[in-house]
């Protein structure tokens, strides 16, 4: 329609004969946790008698199931920013195509069931003014042609916008209460690691995680642990999807492997600021969670300074530099063995344009071994990663005497036995007394069982088998070597390989 209908009086004049009426059906049902449609199916049927008794034809029916009117979700809006709208795929499409005037009729079942957003209403009541959209509902309690059921059609929507809200804050209320019991929350899949009522461990699934925690721990990487389930056939949750890295890494940082309840993303505490206990059982210790944590999301500041923005395909990669210009080196195939047909790795320093000199170019079969001789000795020799280095926590009676303090001056508060003032003023102290000791604790927790974890019997023996990966390898030598400086090769590669001249090795500093 090119022209708005006629208003006068506070009313909107429609002129459409019910014979020319095409009418758009819309039915709705919010979620209800079964996916049946069998409630919009009843709505359409109900609503074809009504507009026959009406009259015209019906142009097309908009059912739309487990649909909110109600929640809002983040959307780019037109101008670049983002806003929050109530999306609901099948209304929009209906509006844009009475927009267009392919129909010039709506029937709702009632107002209810169209909207209970006031953003909703609006765009309708623009529909009846603006296009002439003719817009009933069987219950007869929308009249968008006059003021005054404007204005009724307003208040019954925020009415029932005002009631979804009460709904949604009793639902978080007892969302809450039921975290705080440890209860599993319900909806989606269930939890790789655990059967279907969530409570009790799947063995099968458990084994996986068991046995993938110490190689996670030393170095492998979760793309790598990707790639061996989906080669094993290991299935997923659903049994369709393949394993990917971050599922791994969701899978070995979530705190309900050791027993913490999650709510809205973060660890549940207690009053005491305690982790709050799940009901399930769990699969890892909390020190299992904390070095998962460090060893797979360690902090940005650590994840830039590693250097590797890309899989290391080489043993030295992570390490070497040229002896001429100090550039990070590359490795790579330069040619294949006539003899064997076996590619022949070379390390070199790149071109000019890429940061480096090309001054350097050595074979990395030579270096290999030097550097593997080398790091097992001083590993052997350190006894590298035994757990009985890191010594137990030396201030565990502290915290458990402050725990103590809290607990007693909290027990005197409520009793009436020290003033509000008093109290505040010291409770704050001993809480951050508190947080300072157990984060103290975790750290130190992480560290003895990421040793226990990395513990490497002869690490001469684990380093020819077939599921020592090459980052195991990788983090083995960063555990004794900062960086290795590969010098030019002299008189043109014909006098043999010599460690002492050819490579200089920069060695940690640290005690371990």
């Amino acid at each position: 329609m090119t022209t708005p209908p006629p208003r006068a009086g506070g009313r909107t004049h429609l002129d459409i004969d019910p014979d020319q009426l095409v009418w758009a059906l819309y039915g709705r049902e919010s979620f209800d946790g079964t996916g049946d449609a069998e409630q919009v199916t009843n709505q359409l049927a109900d609503m074809r008698t009504h507009v026959a008794g009406v009259g015209g034809t019906i142009g097309k029916e908009f059912p739309e199931n487990n649909v909110s009117a109600f929640r809002r979700v983040r959307v780019l809006l037109p101008d670049g920013t983002y806003g929050y709208r109530v999306v609901r795929p099948d209304w929009d499409a209906m509006m844009t195509a009475l927009r267009r005037g392919h129909f010039n009729a709506l029937c709702l079942p009632n107002i209810d069931r169209g909207m209970r957003d006031p953003r909703d209403l609006e765009d309708l009541i623009d529909l009846v003014e603006h296009y002439g959209v003719y817009v009933t509902s069987m219950t007869g309690t929308i009249d968008l042609t006059t003021d005054e059921g404007i204005s009724s059609a307003r208040h019954e929507v925020n009415q029932r916008n005002q009631e979804s809200r009460n709904m949604s804050r009793r639902m978080q209320t007892g969302n809450r209460r039921a975290a705080m019991k440890g209860r599993n929350s319900g909806g989606g899949t269930r939890p790789f690691g655990w059967r279907n009522d969530r409570v009790r461990v799947n063995k099968r699934e458990a084994k996986h995680i068991l046995r993938e925690i110490p190689r996670l721990l030393s170095g492998v990487r979760p793309a790598t642990i990707a790639v061996e389930w989906n080669e094993r056939g290991i299935p997923t949750v659903s049994g369709k999807a393949k394993w990917r890295a971050m599922t791994i890494v969701q899978i070995f940082t979530n705190p309900r492997l050791c027993g913490w309840k999650i709510y809205r993303d973060e660890v549940l505490a207690d009053a005491d600021g305690n982790p709050v206990k799940g009901v399930w059982e769990p699969i890892i210790t909390e020190e299992q969670h904390h070095a998962l944590i460090t060893a797979i999301r360690p902090p940005k500041v650590a994840r830039k300074n590693r250097g590797r923005g890309h899989t290391m395909k080489y043993l030295l990669s992570p390490f070497i530099r040229c002896g001429k210009c100090n550039a990070r080196m590359y490795g790579g195939i330069a040619e294949y063995s006539k003899k064997t047909g076996e590619p022949v790795v070379v390390y070199r320093c790149p071109a000019k344009g890429w940061g480096g000199c090309n001054g350097v170019a050595r074979q990395a079969v030579p270096f290999d071994e030097a550097i593997t001789a080398l790091v097992q000795m001083e590993q052997a020799k350190i006894k590298l990663r035994k757990a009985k280095e890191v010594p137990p926590w030396d201030k565990e009676d502290e915290l458990r005497d402050l725990m103590k303090q809290i607990k007693e001056c909290t027990e005197a508060y409520k009793a009436k036995r020290i003033t509000g003032g008093r109290f505040f003023a010291l409770i704050e102290d001993l809480e951050r007394d508190e947080s300072r000791l157990k984060a103290e604790k975790r750290k130190h927790e992480a560290k003895r069982e990421t040793r226990a974890a990395l513990e490497i019997p002869d690490l001469a023996d684990e380093w020819g088998r077939p599921d020592f990966t090459l980052e195991q390898k990788h983090a083995a030598i960063a555990k004794s070597i900062k960086a290795i400086i590969i010098h030019p090769a002299s008189r043109r590669g014909r006098v043999a390989f010599d460690p002492d001249k050819d490579l200089t090795i920069v060695w940690n500093d640290e005690d371990e």
